[in-house]
């Protein structure tokens, strides 16, 4: 039986390949792996021949250049112990390097990690021109790793933690949250109703209010029914909201409806030009149409409508929609804090229509399609606190 992982691979290596560090390949032995006892020394095993079973070492890779070299060095200075315990050699080291030292090898680690040396983009092709950040991990814990719960960037590594919203939220998936706010009642089931109140709420006008409803519904009430039929009510079930996603997007909701940092910041390395801090309208745009994926319509009109439903909440008056804005639509929790925005802008308005006249109030009653398109609402323009969360 091979001695180790690296000597059982060896014979399948490329030829003319850099060979991995056999020292890292034995690091990848799961600690709780269970081997037979084995009564073999050292000794034993070198003069029984290969026949003999080696346990395969414990010391992680952070911790040693190389496993020979570490074995030798600690026979020397008696700085290591070794016992066994059903057959496994539990190593221990008495000495503990500096944080310098500990730094260093980390690096070390990193550059001769398997894989590295690879290129990120090709000149002459479009990987050039959108750009992947590669020290993403430095400014957040594991940024390709999905949150269940929160909304993470390096600028809010802990999510929404505004208002205690993080929190509050903190037993719902983050798509869930996404679309909380339009489930007054909170039963996890969206009823057509409900959206067109939600839209209406955050100052959206009736017209918009009535054809989001309608695109929302219509296309994602079947696929988050709890059955095989399509729910007669063209309701949406929370809890199956996963299943809804669809194709042609950015992939910052992966497909259990977590939130990817990593993806998130992907929209503005690649579709920010000259790192402004968001998106125009038109780079927007340029982002639904680098994202298509072939013979997916349904697709590419969702995350057009998805683009237009956001750049419209938030209408920046400088045209553009600034990063932290698009990280709470994300998490919903921009659209509590509009909303009471929108409940404070309608009492002033009230007040107002009590100085008109009958046909200017009859007139101001009607539905109007210029109405509720230019009011911005970006996140840091407001204050946010915990009451604004309990509708």
């Amino acid at each position: 039986m091979p001695a180790n992982y690296a000597k059982a691979t060896a014979a399948f290596l490329p030829a003319g390949e850099p060979k991995p560090d056999p020292a890292f390949l034995d690091g990848l032995q799961p600690a709780n792996r269970k081997i037979a006892p084995t009564h073999h020394s050292k000794l034993d095993s070198a003069s029984n021949g290969a026949g003999a079973e080696l346990t395969p070492p414990l010391t992680p890779p952070s911790e040693s250049d190389n496993a020979q070299d570490e074995k030798e060095l600690g026979a020397e200075k008696g700085t290591r112990t070794a016992t066994e315990a059903g057959g496994l050699k539990q190593r221990k080291s008495a000495n503990k390097s500096n944080g310098d030292d500990a730094q260093k090898a980390g690096k070390k680690d990193k550059k001769e990690a398997p894989g590295a040396g690879f290129a990120q983009s090709i000149k002459g092709t479009v990987s050039e021109e959108r750009y992947v950040p590669t020290d993403l991990d430095e400014r957040i814990a594991q940024p390709w790793v999905p949150r269940a719960n929160i909304a993470a960037t390096p600028e809010h590594p802990y999510g929404t933690t505004a208002g205690n919203y993080a929190e509050l939220n903190k037993e719902r998936p983050v798509l869930a949250q996404h679309v909380a706010f339009f489930d007054k009642d909170g039963d996890n089931i969206l009823w057509p109703l409900d959206t067109w109140r939600g839209f209406r709420e955050m100052g959206y006008n009736f017209f918009w209010c009535t054809f989001a409803m309608c695109v929302i519904h219509f296309f994602f009430s079947w696929f988050t029914a709890p059955g095989v039929l399509p729910d007669p009510f063209f309701r949406v079930f929370i809890k199956n909201g996963h299943r809804s996603k669809h194709g042609s997007d950015t992939a910052v909701y992966d497909s259990e409806g977590r939130f990817i940092p990593a993806k998130f910041e992907e929209i503005f390395t690649k579709f920010d030009k000259g790192n402004k801090g968001g998106l125009t309208f038109r780079e927007g745009v340029h982002m639904i149409h680098a994202q298509r994926q072939a013979v997916d319509p349904i697709g590419w009109c969702a995350e057009a409508f998805e683009w237009a439903s956001t750049y419209i909440l938030i209408w920046p008056q400088d045209g553009l929609c600034d990063k932290e804005s698009i990280r709470t639509v994300y998490d919903g929790s921009l659209f509590y804090i509009v909303a009471h925005a929108e409940r404070q802008r309608r009492a002033e308005r009230q007040k107002k229509r009590q100085q008109m006249s009958f046909v200017q109030k009859l007139v101001d009653s009607l539905p109007n399609p210029y109405r509720g398109w230019t009011t911005e609402n970006r996140a840091g323009q407001f204050e946010w606190t915990e009451d604004k969360f309990h509708l």
